[in-house]
Order: C-alpha cells, then sequence, then structure tokens
C-alpha cells in the first residue's frame, strides 16, 4: 500500500475512534435524553447505527483532512512561508497652513 494512502487510512481511523467515543460518552450521559429516546424507539438499533455511521464519516474525513492539510509544514513550528514584496511608499509633499489656536472657552459663556 502506498505510504500516502496509509497516511490518510491511519487518520480516518483515528477520526472514526474519536468519533465513536463521543458517541458512546453522549450516549451514556444520556445528553438530552438521546439515550433515553433511543431505549423507547422501535427502532432504536437502527438509529444507534446511522448515528455511529454519520459520526464516523464526520469525524473520519475532518481528521483526514487535518492531516491532508498539515502535510506542507516543516518540523520547524512554522507552516509554508510565502514571501511576496510589498509595494514601497512614495514620499509626497504637501504644503500645510500654519493652524490658527482654537478659542479658549471661558466659564460663564466668554
Amino acid at each position: 500500500m502506498p505510504p500516502l494512502v496509509r497516511f490518510i487510512l491511519g487518520h480516518v481511523v483515528v477520526g472514526t475512534a474519536a468519533g465513536w467515543t463521543l458517541l458512546a460518552a453522549l450516549l451514556a450521559l444520556d445528553v438530552a435524553g438521546l439515550r433515553s429516546l433511543i431505549a423507547n424507539s422501535p427502532d432504536g438499533a437502527l438509529a444507534v447505527g446511522m448515528l455511529a455511521l454519520f459520526f464516523a464519516i464526520t469525524f473520519g474525513s475532518a481528521a483526514s483532512g487535518a492531516a491532508i492539510i498539515s502535510l506542507g509544514r516543516d518540523d520547524r513550528g512554522g507552516g509554508r512561508r510565502f514571501r511576496f514584496a510589498l509595494p514601497r511608499l512614495a514620499e509626497a509633499k504637501v504644503a500645510v497652513s500654519p493652524r490658527r489656536p482654537a478659542p479658549v472657552l471661558r466659564a460663564g459663556g466668554r
């Protein structure tokens, strides 16, 4: 098996395991009455199966996407360094007239 495929499949497996762990925690803690709803449903096994499938797809895809995005990074902690030159600013000569001081307002209206 090519190393890149093995790399991606490894991350998909890890993401799927993370998704199923989260699903197990949600069911164990009965978040929002989810476990009770599934237990009282005649199609509870189908519901758990669909949840497991979609958690696997979601978390497996997220893990493989994060792995693919991180492929371009180097080991020094930074990502790719894109170097581009900013345009230099030119000096502009502007004529400025002297400012008059603002009038001082005193208490009492004068």
